[in-house]
This record gives C-alpha cells, sequence and structure tokens, in this order.
C-alpha cells in the first residue's frame, strides 16, 4: 500500500505566501498575494531566499477562501491510507487546518465576531472525517471514466480549489481533488482467489445541505443528497470489475418545511417541476446512458402526492433511455417481510442485466456499464440503503461467477464471511451518508447488517428519529451555513448575517422556557420533602411541565419562523414570515441573554427551492 506520497511548504513573507511541493513541479510553486489573495505561480529564485516569517507543511491544498479580513488557505495537515484502488493508495483526511493568508490591515466593514463566526463555521464543515483524496487518481470519477478529467459534480473542494485551477490548470500537482462521502477496501480470499472489495460513495457538491433544508431539484436540475457509490472488484492480477448505482432526492420543486411538528409541512409545485425534472434526466443519460429510477415512496397518505408528481413527470419524459418504476416499500416490506424486497430485484432483473458492469483485463476493457439504477425514497438514506446494498451483492454475485472464483449455483451467502463483510460495509456506507445529510445513523442498518430486520433495530431507528427531529427543528440551520460557506453557496460579504432580533414575544416565551428547565431541575436535584414521588413534588414538576407544553405549543403555532434553527447565510424561501405582536414590551433580563450586540438584516440572498 505504498505509493508516490506528497507534501507541501507553506512559506509566508510579509507581503505574499509561497506554497512549494515536493515533487511533480520542478522548480514552480505558487505565490498568494496577503492582500488581494489572488494566485499566480513562479519559478524558485534569490527573491525568495530570505527566511519566512513563518512556514507550515501539509499533506494537500485544498484551496482557498475569502472571509471578510481577506483570504486563508485551507490546508490538510493529516492523512490515514485506508486502502488501495490498483496500486493508488487512498488517503482519508484526518486533520484541517484553516490559515489566515491575509496580512493585520483591518478592511473596512469588518467585524471580528463574524469572522470568527465565519472560520468556526468552515472548521465544522471540515471537521467530518469523511474525505478522501489520492495522489496517483482521480477519485472524483469512477473506474470507467478515469480518463475524462475530474468530476465536476463530485469535486466536492472544486469551489476552494478554484483560485489554484484559473492560476495553474486543474491538471496542477497543487491541485488535489477532494470527494466526500465514504471509501472501505476490504481483503478477500475466497477458494484461494484473492480480492481487494472496495467501495465508494461520492457525494454530489451542487444543492448539498441538511436533511429538512435542502430538499428536490433547482432550476439547474441538481437535486439534494445526491451521490453516486461504486462496487470495485479489484484482483490482485490487476484485473478490475465495477458497479455503479445512483441516488438522489426526487427532482421535483418540493420542500418539508421544519415547524416542529413531527413531520413537516410538505409543499410542492408539480407546475414548476417539470423543466427542473427534464434537465436533471437528460444530464443523468448523457452520463450513464440509460436510466431506470426506482422511487420507494409510499403510494398512500402524506407520500402520496409526491409519488403521483414523480410519476406524472415520468410519463411526459419521452427518452427510450429512461425508464420508472414506483415500488412502495413500507407496503411490501411491512410487518418485517423484509424478504419481500426479491419482488423488486425480480422487477429490476432484465434491465439491470442489459446494463451490466464495468471490466478490465490486462489493462483491456472488456466491457462497460452501460446504464444504472438511480434509487430515492424521502430522504435517500434508510429505504434506499436497503434497495442498493441489494442491487451491491447482486452485481457482486454475476462479477464472481463470471470471474469463475464462484460457482453459477453459489450465492455470496454460501460464503459467511464474504456476506458478512459485504453487509458491514454496506451498514457503514448507510450510517456515513446518513449522517452527513440526516445528523444521524441510519435507520433499518440491522437488516443490511445481518439480512432481517430485529426489534432491537427498530428501537435503535426510533432512538434515531427522535435525534432527527431534534437537529432537524433546533440545530440543523447552523450546519447548513457550514455546508454552504465550503461549498460556495454563499459567499462572505460585507453585510452581518449573524446578528439576529427576536421580537418580544417570542424572547419572553424563550425565557418562560428556562424558568421551566430551571424549576424542573429544581424539583430533580432538590425534591420537596426529600422524595421525588411524593404527592407534593409529583404535583409541582406536573404543574411546571404543563406550562412547559403550553409554551411548545405557542411557539410551535406562531414562532417557528424565529426559534426554529434555520440558515442564516442563504435565506430559506420557504421560511415562514415573522410575526411580531407586543413589540413595544421590554424585557431587560431575557434582552441580556438573547439580544446580540449589534444590529444588522439579514443577508438578501435566496436558494432555489
Amino acid at each position: 500500500m505504498v505509493t508516490a506520497q506528497q507534501t507541501f511548504k507553506v512559506s509566508f513573507y510579509p507581503t505574499t505566501v509561497t506554497i512549494e511541493a515536493s515533487r511533480g513541479s520542478s522548480d514552480t510553486h505558487l505565490v498568494v498575494d496577503r492582500t488581494t489573495g489572488q494566485v499566480t505561480t513562479a519559478s524558485s529564485s534569490p527573491a525568495f531566499s530570505a527566511s519566512p516569517l513563518r512556514t507550515l507543511s501539509a499533506h494537500g491544498i485544498m484551496g482557498l477562501i475569502n472571509l471578510q479580513r481577506g483570504p486563508y488557505v485551507v490546508l490538510i495537515t493529516g492523512r490515514e491510507a485506508v486502502g488501495t484502488i490498483g496500486s493508488s493508495t487512498v488517503y482519508r483526511v484526518s486533520a484541517t487546518r484553516v490559515v489566515r493568508v491575509a496580512d493585520d490591515r483591518t478592511p473596512s466593514g469588518f467585524d471580528a465576531a463574524d469572522e470568527a463566526t465565519y472560520v468556526r463555521l468552515l472548521e465544522n464543515a471540515l471537521q467530518t472525517p469523511s474525505f478522501y483524496f489520492s495522489y496517483d487518481m482521480d477519485l472524483t470519477c469512477s473506474l470507467q471514466r478515469q480518463d475524462s478529467g475530474s468530476n465536476d459534480v463530485f469535486f466536492f473542494n472544486k469551489y476552494l480549489a478554484e483560485p489554484i485551477i484559473n492560476a495553474v490548470g486543474s491538471q496542477s500537482v497543487f491541485v488535489l481533488p477532494v470527494i466526500h462521502g465514504f471509501f472501505a477496501c476490504k481483503p478477500v480470499e475466497v477458494r484461494g482467489t484473492r480480492f481487494n472489495y472496495v467501495l465508494v460513495t461520492r457525494r454530489g457538491r451542487y444543492r448539498q445541505g441538511t436533511r429538512y433544508l435542502s430538499r428536490g431539484a433547482d432550476a439547474e436540475g441538481h437535486v439534494s443528497n445526491y451521490a453516486e457509490t461504486e462496487q470495485i472488484v479489484d484482483f490482485s492480477s490487476g484485473d478490475q470489475m465495477a458497479y455503479v448505482q445512483v441516488r438522489g432526492s426526487i427532482p421535483i420543486m418540493w420542500a418539508q418545511v421544519p415547524n416542529m411538528h413531527y413531520v413537516p409541512e410538505l409543499r410542492i409545485d408539480v407546475n414548476a417541476s417539470h423543466e427542473r425534472f427534464q434537465t436533471h434526466m437528460t444530464r443523468m443519460i448523457d452520463e450513464y446512458n440509460e436510466v431506470v429510477a426506482v422511487n420507494l415512496i409510499n403510494k398512500v397518505k402524506y407520500e402520496k402526492p409526491m409519488g403521483d408528481a414523480f410519476a406524472a413527470l415520468s410519463a411526459q419524459m419521452k427518452s427510450p433511455q429512461y425508464h420508472y418504476v414506483h415500488f412502495d416499500f413500507h407496503k411490501e416490506c411491512s410487518r418485517m417481510r423484509w424478504d419481500r424486497i426479491s419482488l423488486l430485484m425480480d422487477e429490476l432483473s432484465s434491465l439491470n442485466t442489459r446494463f451490466g458492469y464495468y471490466e478490465k483485463k490486462a489493462s483491456h476493457v472488456q466491457r462497460q456499464q452501460l446504464g444504472v439504477v438511480r434509487t430515492n425514497c424521502m430522504d435517500c438514506l434508510d429505504r434506499t440503503n436497503v434497495v442498493q446494498s441489494e442491487l451491491a451483492r447482486l452485481a457482486l454475485e454475476w462479477q464472481l461467477r463470471s470471474s469463475h472464483v464462484i460457482e453459477q449455483t453459489e450465492s455470496v451467502s454460501s460464503f459467511p464471511l464474504l456476506r458478512q463483510m459485504l453487509n458491514n460495509v454496506w451498514a457503514d456506507n448507510a450510517d456515513t451518508v446518513s449522517c452527513a445529510y440526516s445528523g444521524t445513523g441510519a435507520l433499518k442498518t440491522d437488516f443490511t447488517r445481518t439480512g432481517k430486520r430485529t426489534y432491537m433495530g427498530a428501537l435503535r431507528d426510533g432512538r434515531n428519529s427522535v435525534e432527527r427531529y431534534v437537529r432537524g427543528n433546533f440545530f440543523d440551520g447552523e450546519r447548513q451555513d457550514s455546508i454552504d460557506l465550503l461549498l460556495g453557496a454563499y459567499r462572505v460579504q460585507a453585510s452581518r448575517p449573524f446578528a439576529q432580533t427576536l421580537s418580544s414575544e417570542a424572547r419572553a416565551l424563550v425565557g418562560t422556557i428556562y424558568v421551566c428547565l430551571f424549576m424542573l431541575a429544581y424539583a430533580f436535584f432538590y425534591p420537596r420533602n426529600h422524595s421525588w414521588f411524593g404527592i407534593s413534588n409529583v404535583a409541582f414538576v406536573g404543574a411546571w411541565c404543563g406550562v412547559l407544553c403550553l409554551v411548545f405549543c405557542v411557539v410551535r403555532a406562531k414562532h417557528t419562523a424565529e426559534l426554529v434553527n434555520w440558515p442564516r447565510l442563504v435565506a430559506h424561501p420557504m421560511r415562514p414570515q415573522v410575526i411580531k405582536t407586543n413589540a413595544s414590551i421590554k424585557l431587560p433580563i431575557v434582552d441580556r441573554w438573547l439580544e446580540p450586540s449589534a444590529q444588522s438584516a439579514r443577508p438578501s440572498g435566496k436558494k432555489f427551492a
């Protein structure tokens, strides 16, 4: 697992910062102007022979970003080798560092608190343990497309790398494509044949975000939670086989608006969806040649309008290279009858067989994958994970049979260690993709890991569902801001987006919640009459719980526009209007807790619905 490695030396001078690569750049290095952030190239010369103010070393340069103070450079300071594809080592980013390039001058409109918030958001977005790269191959592309150049959709740090690309081109050693998603490489031996089982998930960089704040398709046809998953069988002889699948949000204009209800309000605009749908599917056909869209949502109740809209738009898609299948997962697999997924596999069998998989032997391409299965549910997480893992299992059986590793009558289940490895890798993949979108691990992974549904798994799903509710209403706004800043959906402006005021009524309600929580904590630590279950203590707790429930109902009815954790950098297009009553009321104590020191308007940037 040893390939040529790369390090970078970052040197700080009074007016410039230089970046030198340990290999592959001859005498050329990057020069970053500390005032403007402009990137140029230069050859080693006596001009840089003076001692720098300081130097840093890094394993990679993710790129540069301009904040209020000026340019910052994002460095990969920690890496961990996690496997190989062929002879190329794949690394996981284990540590990053955001370093200010800008000099000490203070620009007009600069606010130290806002700058610190921007840096914190950027660092939070980079802390996820799901960034991967390789020095010797482009992880943004599947094996079938390795000669096509970086895939713009999965080049997750493309926005950060743009200043470098503009200066030196996309093929420079200074440009390091990084993917966000999942990677696993497991050594396998079946009947004396050794190979690496590799699973790579590449999450798209367009319309990326959190579960309830990023849904559907934008005007350019990009969809939320879009990801390509590639399964690779990498033989020690150098032969390789690969099978690609795709997931992505239902490509229409829709949203689930957080409103503190367990099931958010569903909004759909079918009339505005036709062009978005056509653009998305046409792009997929151009990329993968043929597409079968597998829709797993319910055909009744809450999800029915989504299925109806998807079916109607699919019927208008006249391309013979597009196919649509609707499989009501919850109905067909109800009461833990998970074996009925085989009904869907049978329905997809003829198309999937025709699509095939990619195969290369002795450096020559033997076959190519001619189409792709695009799977979705509402979140493109839990139901999608189960179906994709089954499709991967079938593909692996085809590949191993065609390579004469297993007999035609055998399956993955005939080899318990192989089956266990496959289950665990796909369950880990499900958890990683789910954490990136919803903030929790995936549901239904007990089936993915063991091949059957369990009651303990159902209880674990219940816990994750509650956590998703809390995150979706009270924490995801800031996480969305982090993603928008990292991917360039928001570019730092002179305005102050983090200053926010609440109406007096909202402040009073929040103050009441604090009081209720304090009184409940007091009753827990200092129970009346020294008994938790005494009548007086139970009555005391019950009264304050009643007040807390009443306040929550008022907040949910009138103040979700203020008290749901909405993103502040890019305004959510379906955020309700703020209802302000009793604006003249002053609440000095509560104001001291909640009121920011400076006042400013929200940014005007809008996001496509």
